[in-house]
């Protein structure tokens, strides 16, 4: 039963449980407008900040698997095939957004 709170231009800005105010308005949990403000704010500061630290830390793994294919630490093709197949993908993304092709690959290497 939630009571809903809007700005000017009829936003949700707040859910509330009790109405204490004369603008808060009821609406039904299953009500499209609390389902829309709730997928936007559904996650707490510390859920968002850890969501950006996971992407991240993602491009940092990919940086740490660079690094060590290069200085020949590790061959790219003995990463598991579906692991190869996400950083390649990756690649080709990043790629297509930049000039320069640091590829976890050779011109001559082959991926079995």
């Amino acid at each position: 039963m939630p009571y809903v709170v809007r700005n000017q231009e009829g936003q949700i800005l707040a859910l509330v449980r009790e109405a204490h105010s004369d603008n808060a308005e009821y609406l039904n949990a299953d009500h499209q407008d609390v389902l829309e403000f709730l997928a936007i704010d559904n996650e707490s500061g510390a859920e968002q900040a850890l969501s950006k630290s996971d992407t991240d830390l993602a491009r940092v793994i990919e940086d740490l698997i660079q690094l060590l294919v290069d200085k020949n630490n590790i061959m790219f093709t003995e990463l598991p095939p579906a692991v190869q197949l996400k950083l390649l993908n990756r690649e080709k993304l990043r790629n297509s957004l930049r000039t320069t092709n640091n590829s976890f690959l050779q011109d001559d290497d082959i991926i079995i």
